[in-house]
């Protein structure tokens, strides 16, 4: 991360210090979240090739984070409530690059399409690195919704309660985006036993990107 981030303070010397939360969030804490935030919004994005992006995010992040700490009432860990505000920022971040696509679009012009790194190249050649390959490139061109309920429940690991707690949701809900989701993923991979290896209870074709 660059290293300005670090000066959280600095960013809102105009504005009124915060009333003292419950617990108290110190910018150390938001520091000290940044690895596990970038890993989520890497993901969560579709793994882009740029990392200029993924800053652009995390930063988001850490800044409302700090500007809004003294909406932080302790009801759950500080490390909770920092991926709530990363799942919002990622959304609008994937929200403005569609409308810059189909804003080129109307006037004749046209962005490339985001290239993931190759994760083959981390992975080797062998089969299970050629599964994360392509599972993560399956998973790229899936919405936004989709990958973001996919990279919560089978990278992140996280159940259906958090999750649902997570996106704002009731838990029906997130039942529903899952099988949708896991049905369009089979759909891109052509291949419904790979879809089915990535998704379920092994998920090695998305346990090895990070």
């Amino acid at each position: 991360m660059p290293e300005h981030v670090l000066d959280l303070p600095s960013l809102d010397a105009t504005r009124p210090p915060a009333e003292p939360a419950v617990p108290a969030v110190a910018a150390d804490l938001l520091v000290a979240a940044t690895p596990q935030l970038r890993r989520l919004v890497h993901r969560v994005l579709g793994w882009p090739a740029s990392a200029g992006d993924i800053d652009d995010v995390v930063q988001e992040t850490l800044l409302a984070a700090w500007q809004h700490r003294d909406r932080f009432r302790g009801e759950a860990a500080v490390s909770t409530w920092l991926v709530r505000i990363a799942l919002r920022q990622a959304s609008r971040h994937a929200r403005r690059a569609a409308w810059r696509r189909r804003w080129l679009r109307w006037f004749g012009a046209d962005l490339p399409e985001p290239v993931a790194a190759d994760p083959s190249a981390a992975a080797g050649a062998d089969a299970t690195g050629e599964a994360v390959a392509r599972t993560q490139q399956a998973m790229q061109k899936l919405a936004h919704q989709d990958r973001e309920v996919l990279v919560l429940r089978y990278l992140e690991n996280r159940d259906i309660p958090q999750i649902a707690a997570l996106l704002g949701c009731r838990r029906a809900a997130v039942d529903a985006r899952l099988s949708r989701a896991r049905k369009r993923l089979r759909a891109l991979l052509g291949d419904a036993g790979a879809a089915n290896d990535a998704t379920g209870d092994g998920h090695a074709g998305l346990g090895g990107g990070t």
